[in-house]
Protein backbone atom coordinates (compact mmCIF):
# COMPACT_ATOMS: atom_id res chain seq x y z
CA UNK A 1 0.00 0.00 0.00
CA UNK A 2 1.52 3.26 -0.84
CA UNK A 3 1.45 6.63 1.10
CA UNK A 4 -1.24 7.74 -0.31
CA UNK A 5 -3.46 4.90 0.24
CA UNK A 6 -2.05 4.64 3.92
CA UNK A 7 -3.24 8.30 4.39
CA UNK A 8 -6.83 7.83 3.03
CA UNK A 9 -7.56 4.24 4.67
CA UNK A 10 -6.28 6.28 8.32
CA UNK A 11 -8.76 9.24 7.44
CA UNK A 12 -11.71 6.97 6.63
CA UNK A 13 -11.18 4.46 9.98
CA UNK A 14 -11.66 7.90 11.37
CA UNK A 15 -14.57 8.87 9.70
CA UNK A 16 -15.85 5.60 10.49
CA UNK A 17 -15.10 5.64 14.10
CA UNK A 18 -17.00 9.05 14.15
CA UNK A 19 -20.07 7.88 12.75
CA UNK A 20 -19.85 5.12 14.81
CA UNK A 21 -20.09 7.31 17.77
CA UNK A 22 -21.81 10.35 16.36
CA UNK A 23 -25.43 8.58 17.04
CA UNK A 24 -25.52 9.19 20.70
CA UNK A 25 -25.11 7.38 23.53
CA UNK A 26 -28.46 6.30 25.57
CA UNK A 27 -28.75 6.46 29.16
CA UNK A 28 -31.42 3.98 30.52
CA UNK A 29 -34.00 4.53 33.67
CA UNK A 30 -36.46 2.85 35.45
CA UNK A 31 -39.31 4.66 36.34
CA UNK A 32 -41.44 3.48 39.12
CA UNK A 33 -45.45 4.25 38.93
CA UNK A 34 -45.53 4.61 43.13
CA UNK A 35 -43.14 7.77 43.30
CA UNK A 36 -44.89 10.92 43.65
CA UNK A 37 -42.99 14.06 42.07
CA UNK A 38 -40.87 14.86 45.11
CA UNK A 39 -39.09 11.42 44.11
CA UNK A 40 -38.93 11.07 40.74
CA UNK A 41 -36.56 9.11 39.06
CA UNK A 42 -33.46 12.24 38.61
CA UNK A 43 -32.06 11.49 34.78
CA UNK A 44 -29.40 13.68 35.42
CA UNK A 45 -27.86 16.95 35.49
CA UNK A 46 -25.88 16.93 32.01
CA UNK A 47 -28.88 18.48 30.25
CA UNK A 48 -27.99 21.51 28.22
CA UNK A 49 -30.35 24.71 26.35
CA UNK A 50 -28.88 24.58 22.63
CA UNK A 51 -29.21 20.25 22.42
CA UNK A 52 -32.05 18.45 21.56
CA UNK A 53 -32.88 14.53 23.42
CA UNK A 54 -34.78 11.86 22.49
CA UNK A 55 -36.61 10.17 25.32
CA UNK A 56 -37.92 6.88 24.08
CA UNK A 57 -39.95 4.47 26.49
CA UNK A 58 -38.34 0.89 25.32
CA UNK A 59 -41.62 -0.61 25.33
CA UNK A 60 -44.55 1.71 24.93
CA UNK A 61 -46.87 -1.08 25.29
CA UNK A 62 -45.66 -1.79 28.56
CA UNK A 63 -48.67 -0.72 31.30
CA UNK A 64 -48.52 0.49 34.56
CA UNK A 65 -51.77 0.92 36.55
CA UNK A 66 -53.08 3.91 38.71
CA UNK A 67 -54.49 1.53 40.93
CA UNK A 68 -58.26 -0.26 41.37
CA UNK A 69 -60.07 -0.95 38.18
CA UNK A 70 -63.06 -0.04 40.05
CA UNK A 71 -65.29 1.94 38.10
CA UNK A 72 -62.90 2.15 34.75
CA UNK A 73 -59.58 0.31 34.10
CA UNK A 74 -56.76 2.46 35.40
CA UNK A 75 -54.27 0.45 33.47
CA UNK A 76 -52.14 2.48 30.83
CA UNK A 77 -48.54 3.01 28.75
CA UNK A 78 -46.87 5.80 28.98
CA UNK A 79 -49.08 7.94 27.48
CA UNK A 80 -51.99 7.24 29.85
CA UNK A 81 -55.07 6.68 31.18
CA UNK A 82 -57.51 7.81 28.08
CA UNK A 83 -59.51 10.56 29.61
CA UNK A 84 -62.52 9.89 27.31
CA UNK A 85 -62.56 6.20 27.42
CA UNK A 86 -62.15 6.04 30.93
CA UNK A 87 -63.97 8.66 32.53
CA UNK A 88 -61.01 9.48 34.70
CA UNK A 89 -60.31 13.01 33.11
CA UNK A 90 -56.89 14.38 33.05
CA UNK A 91 -54.73 16.19 35.97
CA UNK A 92 -53.50 19.38 36.11
CA UNK A 93 -50.52 20.58 38.64
CA UNK A 94 -48.63 23.42 38.71
CA UNK A 95 -50.25 25.16 35.53
CA UNK A 96 -49.37 21.09 33.17
CA UNK A 97 -52.12 18.79 32.26
CA UNK A 98 -51.66 15.37 31.29
CA UNK A 99 -53.45 12.47 31.32
CA UNK A 100 -53.62 10.44 34.79
CA UNK A 101 -50.49 7.92 34.05
CA UNK A 102 -48.86 9.58 31.79
CA UNK A 103 -45.04 9.87 31.51
CA UNK A 104 -43.96 13.04 32.37
CA UNK A 105 -40.56 14.99 32.66
CA UNK A 106 -39.87 17.95 34.91
CA UNK A 107 -37.04 19.88 34.87
CA UNK A 108 -36.40 23.87 36.84
CA UNK A 109 -40.39 23.29 37.79
CA UNK A 110 -41.27 22.97 34.65
CA UNK A 111 -43.61 19.92 33.72
CA UNK A 112 -43.54 18.36 30.42
CA UNK A 113 -45.08 15.15 28.45
CA UNK A 114 -42.82 12.29 27.84
CA UNK A 115 -45.31 10.06 26.62
CA UNK A 116 -44.31 6.91 24.77
CA UNK A 117 -41.65 8.77 23.73
CA UNK A 118 -40.58 12.57 21.99
CA UNK A 119 -37.94 15.17 21.05
CA UNK A 120 -37.43 17.53 23.90
CA UNK A 121 -34.80 20.79 23.69
CA UNK A 122 -34.77 23.67 25.69
CA UNK A 123 -33.63 21.50 29.02
CA UNK A 124 -30.93 22.85 31.50
CA UNK A 125 -29.45 21.03 34.46
CA UNK A 126 -31.59 18.28 36.52
CA UNK A 127 -34.48 16.24 34.75
CA UNK A 128 -36.21 13.68 36.69
CA UNK A 129 -39.37 11.36 35.27
CA UNK A 130 -42.40 9.64 36.59
CA UNK A 131 -45.81 8.71 36.82
CA UNK A 132 -48.71 11.59 36.81
CA UNK A 133 -50.98 10.81 38.93
CA UNK A 134 -52.50 12.74 42.61
CA UNK A 135 -52.08 9.98 44.43
CA UNK A 136 -49.23 7.15 44.30
CA UNK A 137 -50.54 4.58 47.07
CA UNK A 138 -52.33 2.09 44.94
CA UNK A 139 -50.18 2.81 41.88
CA UNK A 140 -48.12 0.21 40.64
CA UNK A 141 -45.87 -0.75 37.31
CA UNK A 142 -42.55 0.63 35.68
CA UNK A 143 -41.69 2.04 32.36
CA UNK A 144 -38.45 1.97 31.06
CA UNK A 145 -36.80 5.05 29.35
CA UNK A 146 -33.64 6.01 27.28
CA UNK A 147 -32.82 9.13 27.01
CA UNK A 148 -29.93 9.77 24.27
CA UNK A 149 -27.12 12.59 24.22
CA UNK A 150 -25.79 13.55 21.40
CA UNK A 151 -22.26 13.52 21.83
CA UNK A 152 -20.78 17.09 19.53
CA UNK A 153 -16.60 15.58 20.20
CA UNK A 154 -18.01 12.54 18.07
CA UNK A 155 -19.48 14.50 15.28
CA UNK A 156 -16.39 16.69 15.53
CA UNK A 157 -14.20 13.93 14.71
CA UNK A 158 -16.35 12.34 11.96
CA UNK A 159 -16.48 15.74 9.95
CA UNK A 160 -13.18 16.10 10.69
CA UNK A 161 -12.33 12.63 9.09
CA UNK A 162 -14.44 13.30 6.46
CA UNK A 163 -12.61 16.79 5.61
CA UNK A 164 -9.69 15.43 5.52
CA UNK A 165 -10.81 12.27 3.42
CA UNK A 166 -12.20 14.73 1.11
CA UNK A 167 -8.65 16.92 0.84
CA UNK A 168 -6.92 13.92 0.30
CA UNK A 169 -8.83 12.73 -2.81
CA UNK A 170 -9.11 15.97 -4.06
CA UNK A 171 -5.16 16.51 -4.01
CA UNK A 172 -5.01 13.19 -4.92
CA UNK A 173 -7.13 14.36 -8.00
CA UNK A 174 -5.10 17.49 -8.88
CA UNK A 175 -1.74 15.83 -8.61
CA UNK A 176 -3.22 13.25 -11.19
CA UNK A 177 -4.59 15.99 -13.68
CA UNK A 178 -1.37 17.71 -13.61
CA UNK A 179 0.40 14.80 -14.38
CA UNK A 180 -1.83 14.07 -17.28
Amino acid sequence: MNRFHSKVAVLAAIALAGAAGAASAASVFTIEATNPVASWQDLGSYFTPGTTYDFTVIDPATLWSAGSNIPYSRESTAAGIDPIASGYGQETMDGFTANFGALVGENDGNFFLIGTGTEISGLSGEVTAGYWDSYYGDNSGIQTLSVSVPEPAMWAVLLAGFAGLGAALRKRRVGATAAA
